[in-house]
């Protein structure tokens, strides 16, 4: 009986451990995703009497100062990204809010685009959230590509915000779901894939418009007459 009970709490047990990792890895997210999807502190609060204060991790980070304004838009884009991989919060956070008011600018969102793009397949979920919160709300149509590529993330937050932006943007949802189970993801991803595919081709083999073959003729001017005055 003692031999018999201790194998069903074995199996009991194992089967719950089962239960909770199935639910971590379909419709759940790990801390590291959900502060970095909810954009964190720049810095870990604690008391002056804190005795364990010292500590690196504890400790304030030092900030670096802000990139100026008026600097060359490729230039100051290369260094906020480079700083919105850094580990430190104090960094990386500023770095993304200077990045937002850059994309502002005429002719810079598509630089801030191409540049953190790269980001979005950063092992670090840290990198990865706010990479993909600056292609949200600065890509264009061009972006498409990137946001189905991010339906397969690992962490489930990352691949529900840009199943929201994609479906808002595309009306499409090829019954995706972020906390669908693996195989059922991996469908739905290859459908947006061959969709997308097919929209690049469409696109490319486009016939120009009216406009672009026959374009309208500059309007001509003529001089007044003697009898305009009449």
């Amino acid at each position: 009986m003692k031999m018999g009970g201790m194998l069903k709490s074995v199996v009991s047990y194992r089967l719950s451990l089962l239960a909770l990792l199935l639910l971590v890895t379909t419709g759940c997210t790990t801390e590291a995703a959900k502060k970095a999807m909810n954009k964190p502190a720049t810095e870990d609060a604690y008391t002056g009497f804190d005795p364990d204060s010292g500590e690196k991790s504890k400790r304030k980070a030092e900030k670096l100062e802000p990139v100026k304004d008026d600097t060359d838009p490729e230039k100051a884009v290369g260094i906020l990204v480079e700083r919105l991989q850094k580990p430190e919060p104090s960094i990386a956070i500023p770095a993304e809010e200077q990045l937002k008011f850059f994309g502002t600018k005429q002719g810079v969102d598509k630089i801030v685009v191409r540049d953190v793009r790269l980001l979005l397949k950063n092992p670090r979920v840290e990198v990865r959230a706010p990479a993909l919160r600056l292609t949200v709300q600065f890509g264009g149509p061009d972006a498409t590509g990137d946001l189905i590529e991010c339906l397969a993330d690992n962490e489930y937050s990352i691949r529900e915000t840009a199943f929201k932006a994609l479906k808002s943007r595309t009306r499409r949802d090829f019954g995706y779901g972020p906390s669908n189970g693996e195989v059922a993801r991996a469908k739905s991803v290859d459908d947006w894939r061959q969709w997308w595919q097919g929209e690049q081709r469409r696109v490319a083999v486009q016939a120009p418009s009216v406009y672009e073959t026959n374009p309208p003729s500059e309007p001509r001017t003529t001089k007044p007459t003697k009898y305009d005055n009449k």
